[in-house]
């Protein structure tokens, strides 16, 4: 009786350690390069505008107030999004190469050739404490795969959240599983924000890719949380009307500068 005792308690803890270490490797492992699919380029002059993200693109939440923007400056454009709530930076990059019947693929983006394509990345990454590291390899190969498609990428900062107030709404156990995780990838720092960007300032400058992208410097909506928690919703995390309207207005200021 002790032995087959024995033998179940050391079999549910290879299983234990087996699947702890597939969830560890399945959440930080980064995605090798996606091969390149090929795009038929249009003769059509109309200016089109793709965005992709995360649940701060999903629901069309930016396209009508940066049409609105760009028509007041007599701008008129194509915009199509395409939002993934949740997802973060590797996810995203691998949902433009996803089979466009998939729900949350932003391929028809990629393939409609857009002049333009914004990228809101990063949020759920530094929620869950992934790394810097992490973070920056990913975003670097969506702007990668949108300049060998000739599309100018438009790379919105971190944005300024809510992080530790977030974090510190969680359940108990998942509260101290990012409080681990921050250890090992930003010195136990749960507010990472500054820290990822300057990660991908120092990639991108590295790569030589910061001057093949527009970038648009979030500080100038919100440099620090707490001075505006009234351009987010009750969560922290997410832009309310206000926020989304600020953001849609920096980035057509941009965007016409360049243009233009």
């Amino acid at each position: 009786m002790k032995k087959t005792i024995k033998i179940v308690l050391i079999s549910l803890t290879f299983l234990s350690l087996l699947f702890i270490s597939f969830y560890l490797i399945l959440r930080f492992s980064f995605q090798e390069e996606l091969e390149l699919y090929p795009i038929e380029v249009s003769n059509n002059t109309e200016l089109k505008i793709g965005i992709i993200g995360d649940s701060w693109v999903a629901g069309e939440k930016l396209d009508s107030l940066l049409n609105t923007n760009l028509s007041k400056n007599g701008i008129e454009a194509k915009i199509m999004s395409s939002g993934h709530s949740g997802a973060k930076s590797k996810l995203i990059y691998k949902n433009m190469f996803e089979d466009k019947n998939k729900e949350n693929s932003s391929k028809f983006i990629i393939e409609s050739h857009p002049d333009y394509c914004i990228v809101i990345a990063g949020v759920n990454d530094a929620i869950g404490q992934i790394g810097g590291k992490f973070y920056t390899y990913h975003l670097s190969l969506i702007i990668k795969t949108l300049l060998r498609n000739n599309i100018k990428p438009i790379i919105v900062e971190l944005p300024e959240f809510g992080i530790s107030e977030y974090t510190n709404k969680l359940n108990l156990i998942k509260k101290k599983r990012y409080e681990l995780f921050a250890m090992f990838n930003n010195d136990g720092d749960i507010d990472n924000i500054k820290a990822y960007r300057k990660n991908l300032n120092t990639s991108l400058e590295k790569q030589d890719l910061n001057n093949k992208i527009i970038f648009i410097d979030f500080d100038q909506i919100c440099e620090d949380f707490d001075d505006c928690k009234e351009i987010y919703r009750a969560d922290g995390v997410h832009l309310n009307i206000k926020g989304n309207t600020l953001l849609s207005e920096a980035i057509a200021k941009e965007l016409i500068k360049e243009i233009r």
